[in-house]
């Protein structure tokens, strides 16, 4: 095997492209698909099924499924911000008259 030439450069560590941001947005979500199945499956539980494992066990994979719906609504919107703001070639360039 050929090993490729190297040009003496290490590849760039993951905390210098890393965005905080989206760190933070993911830990978020994290919590929230921990928290929000589980809250749900008691609440109903308790609350409305009348004991009924079978319904609040419904109730919490909707739940789940809605917080992995609105994570991914959220990072499609996060990629596509920067290409719904145009920019003007020139627009900062003080025209000379």
């Amino acid at each position: 095997m050929v090993n490729p030439v190297s040009t003496g450069k290490m590849a760039a560590g993951p905390q210098e492209n890393m965005q905080p941001a989206v760190l933070y947005k993911l830990i978020i979500f994290a919590l929230l698909m921990a928290i929000v199945p589980i809250g749900t499956y008691f609440t109903v539980l308790n609350q409305f099924a009348n004991g009924s494992t079978t319904v609040a066990a419904i109730a919490a994979v909707v739940a789940a499924n809605i917080v992995l719906v609105s994570y991914v609504i959220v990072a499609f919107k996060e990629d596509a911000a920067p290409a719904s703001s145009p920019t003007t070639p020139g627009a900062d360039v003080k025209k000379n008259r």
